[in-house]
């Protein structure tokens, strides 16, 4: 058989040429960071990235750690839990300055910072129960704080009102204390958990770890979750759930608190309680680590991506979208992404390209930690 090798030339050249074409016109597609918020953009450090249930190409755990990278004080919000590394509230129990909280709120740490009346202390992580989801801390302080007392009776019954008292959002609504009324739904919790109560007292994030009270101001619980609502709707078929909270029962928190090795004051259930406003007085925020005052309302931003991706020589994105809005107002800070196909582009490539431009705009002086990095090829799919 005779071959023909002027032709079989022209065969692998053309597809290179194309090849050549393909990526001098694949410019429109490349990632590039739009700011709508010039004058601002400098003074987010904190960001909130929410971590929807459908991820088919895992890339909310990328965003994350390059965030991370950035730099950012990252809260991640996971489908069905609580946000981590977020702020969350508690309450002093002794005078030493033993204070209760959520173990989510202080998950992975030691060390955290407490403030009680406006004021800010240091606090250790004494003890941890991750299946409880309550940690012992101890304010670190040489003044004698006001405990709050838990209630001596704490029989549960349906229709029984209930109040929650903590800091929710605090970025929105500032560090003063907030009340809510309810009702026990049900003497037990999530799964007819009998260490748990149900609730219909609002809760909002930032209220973790606050007390449950009794309408003389004792502690009859602590709070610790609330339905996640996206959950609940994409499960039901249209269902969004509406004040389905959920507290630690008192019995639990005292067990938990005696095998940690603290006694509570003799006369800590018998004293007599002078209501919310005394009540306010034993309150926390509670926040990871060695929190500044100024870091405490510091401005935050929510992180929201979108993407669609598909398998041809490799797996690549046809469209990817990151956008930052503030938490207080949604105003849109900045956008960046890839809005048109890139063949010869890859998933990986793609979000290193679009944080390297994410970066200077948030912090121009500095250097970038991103750079271009060439297309790999994923390991085909099953």
């Amino acid at each position: 058989m005779k071959v023909n090798l002027q032709w079989a030339g022209r065969r692998i050249i053309f597809p290179i040429i194309l090849v050549g074409i393909a990526l001098g016109i694949s410019g429109c597609a490349t990632p590039k960071a739009v700011v709508e918020s010039p004058n601002e953009i400098q003074k987010y450090r904190k960001v909130y990235l929410g971590t929807p249930e459908q991820d088919p190409r895992n890339v909310y755990p990328r965003i994350l750690d390059k965030l991370k990278q950035c730099g950012f004080e990252v809260v991640e919000v996971r489908p069905g839990g609580p946000a981590i590394g977020s702020q969350g509230s508690g309450f002093v129990f002794t005078s030493q300055g033993h204070l209760l909280t959520c173990a989510h709120v202080v998950e992975g740490t030691n060390v955290a910072t407490v403030w009680i009346e406006g004021a800010r202390y240091p606090a250790k992580v004494l003890s941890v129960d991750t299946n409880l989801d309550v940690a012992l801390l101890q304010v670190e302080s040489g003044k004698p704080f006001k405990p709050l007392p838990f209630a001596p009776e704490t029989t549960y019954r349906m229709g029984q009102e209930v109040f929650t008292m903590g800091f929710p959002l605090v970025e929105l609504l500032g560090t003063s204390p907030r009340l809510n009324k309810g009702l026990v739904s049900s003497t037990v919790g999530m799964g007819d958990d009998p260490k748990q109560i149900q609730i219909s007292a609002e809760v909002q994030p930032g209220n973790s770890g606050g007390p449950l009270l009794d309408a003389d101001g004792k502690v009859i619980g602590l709070v610790i979750s609330t339905l996640n609502p996206m959950n609940v709707l994409a499960r039901s078929g249209g269902s969004l759930p509406q004040n389905v909270n959920f507290g630690i029962k008192n019995s639990s928190m005292l067990d938990f608190i005696r095998s940690a090795g603290v006694q509570l004051p003799a006369t800590n259930g018998s004293s007599t309680a002078d209501g919310f406003d005394a009540a306010r007085e034993s309150l926390a925020i509670v926040r990871v680590g060695n929190v500044r005052d100024e870091d405490l309302v510091a401005p935050s931003m929510i992180c929201y991506v979108r993407y669609f991706s598909l398998w041809d020589m490799w797996y690549r994105f046809r469209i990817f979208h990151v956008e930052f809005r503030d938490a207080k107002t949604d105003k849109l800070i900045l956008k960046a992404g890839q809005y048109a196909d890139n063949p010869f582009s890859s998933e990986g490539g793609v979000i290193e390209k679009t944080f390297m431009e994410i970066y200077p705009k948030f912090f121009p002086n500095r250097p970038n930690p991103f750079k271009e990095s060439e297309t790999k090829p994923a390991p085909e799919p099953k």
